[in-house]
């Protein structure tokens, strides 16, 4: 989306965003993540190389359940997050609006004025030579140049050039005229644009509020696993925050191929043709999900020797490499342990409304150098803070990290609006099929699977990752994709079509 006005920048960006979103709220999924063993339970399956595996087993199912709902709760936020994306980018094209229309008056103001004067001074050329009806007395019985227009267009005789003056001072005032009308209906409609937007904000830091605590609890009982995990495989949280990593980029990837097969078996339709804008539909698609309240029972202790997850900050760091992040949002993996079973693959989500084909690509030559470019610009914003209209360069939205990263290749996305972004794409003919991605490919979540759903996008950066701008408390991170099921079928290619 294109940023608000400065002025309502300044002032959001002051707004803590660890608070989104419309009226929705933040609920418990209807399914909780399966209880893990408790740490009494871990202790006594270590040595047991059969109950060791069950437990490990049952502990990577639990993970798989904790980061589903984290991932449906955050999605939730990003919807909000959308809306109001889509509410600033709408007042901003007011305000443009009202800003042209502003220029244009002025200019139509002096141009009425000059030729007001060629008036003025026909008047006092034929008072003098006798000429019509008309005399100076009125230049001084005139209020301003409308009554003087009015008055001398009641005379009579007037020649052929003095009604040319005239007729031509006429039509510069009604320009004027038409101008201030315009900008009178302009002025309201920014007005009422300002208030969906400061709406649209409460809405979304009222979402983002009421999500934080389930966030919080899932990200704690994640942590909690990967504890139990490493106490029980004997390595470190580190290894084994790794290698989860590493099997959710693989299971991603094996989704987005089932994903990817499924949009292609789907009839076509006219649904979504990606040429026209729409707003996020908060009402469906990521749902919401709270921490699991049920199992995963501390109530012994775990053992001194069992390390210490540390949390990641919520801001940009300021020193090194940050630190490895959460389960929730992963960085590149440190190298893999040996294999272990991987967590299952979710069942299929409901089907999607079908969508309409991509339209036909440009016959323009792709640049691999620049879709490495965009990736290693928005990489080289990893671990900075996300805030709601963020374009860097030190806070980021989802949007606004796409954006700017093509940007730095010469690239334009259509507008800080992640619905803008996928239609610009569409009508350039740069859509091309999520089985064809490519590192370096944008891609977008829908809340409906069609382009009016878009709440979400990211840069696909291979293998079952990409780099995001999350959501508040998380950042910009490089990490598994999640939800394949909530992609359009569609992925963008900045750089070029194929």
């Amino acid at each position: 989306m294109k940023k608000p006005a400065r002025s309502l920048v300044c002032g959001l960006a002051t707004v803590s965003m660890l608070s989104l979103g419309l009226s929705l709220v933040v609920a418990v999924p209807a399914q909780a993540a399966p209880s893990a063993p408790s740490w009494k339970d871990v202790q006594a399956a270590k040595d047991d190389q059969a109950d060791k595996q069950r437990t490990v087993d049952a502990l990577t199912a639990r993970m798989s359940s904790l980061q589903s709902a984290v991932d449906r709760t955050g999605a939730t936020v990003q919807e909000a997050g959308q809306q109001y994306s889509l509410a600033a980018s709408q007042q901003q094209e007011a305000k443009d609006a009202l800003d042209a229309l502003t220029g244009q008056a002025k200019r139509a103001k002096a141009a009425a004025k000059q030729s007001a004067g060629q008036v003025a001074a026909l008047v006092v050329e034929l008072s003098r030579s006798g000429g019509g009806d008309l005399s100076t007395s009125m230049l001084v019985d005139s209020r301003d140049a409308k009554d003087l227009l009015y008055q001398v267009g009641t005379m009579t005789h007037l020649s052929e050039r003095s009604a040319t003056v005239l007729d031509k001072a006429q039509s510069d005032q009604r320009t004027v005229d038409a101008l201030a009308a315009q900008q009178r209906q302009a002025t309201k409609a920014l007005s009422a644009a300002t208030t969906k937007t400061k709406d649209a904000l409460d809405s979304a830091n009222d979402v983002a509020a009421n999500a934080e605590s389930a966030l919080a609890s899932g990200q704690a009982k994640q942590d909690e696993v990967l504890k139990q995990l490493a106490f029980l495989k004997g390595t470190s949280v580190a290894t084994e925050q790794a290698y989860w990593s590493a099997q959710q980029a693989k299971q991603a990837e094996i989704q987005l191929a089932a994903q990817a097969k499924r949009d292609a078996a789907r009839p076509a339709s006219a649904d979504d043709g990606g040429t026209t804008g729409g707003s996020a539909d908060s009402g469906s698609g990521g749902g919401s999900a709270g921490g699991d309240d049920s199992g995963g029972s501390t109530s012994d202790d775990p053992p001194a020797s069992n390390p210490v997850a540390s949390k990641p900050s919520n801001s940009a760091p300021s020193g090194s490499t940050p630190a490895a992040p959460k389960p929730s949002a992963p960085r590149p993996a440190a190298p893999q342990p040996a294999p272990q079973p991987a967590a299952p693959a979710p069942k299929p989500s409901t089907p999607k409304p079908a969508p309409a084909p991509a339209p036909a690509p440009a016959p323009v030559v792709s640049s691999p150098s620049k879709a490495a470019g965009a990736i290693s610009y928005a990489r080289g914003q990893l671990g900075k803070a996300y805030v709601l209209g963020g374009a860097g360069p030190n806070v980021w939205d989802c949007s606004g990290l796409v954006m700017m990263a093509y940007n730095s290749q010469g690239i334009t996305t259509g507008g800080h609006n992640v619905v803008w972004q996928y239609n610009y794409f569409g009508s350039i003919g740069r859509l091309v099929p999520l089985s064809q991605r490519q590192p370096g490919d944008i891609l977008f979540y829908s809340s409906n699977g069609a382009a009016s759903g878009g709440y979400h996008d990211s840069i696909y950066t291979g293998n079952g990752m990409m780099v995001e701008a999350a959501r508040p408390g998380v950042g910009v991170v490089e990490r598994a994709v999640w939800t394949p099921s909530q992609l359009l079928p569609y992925v963008a290619r900045p750089s070029g079509s194929m």
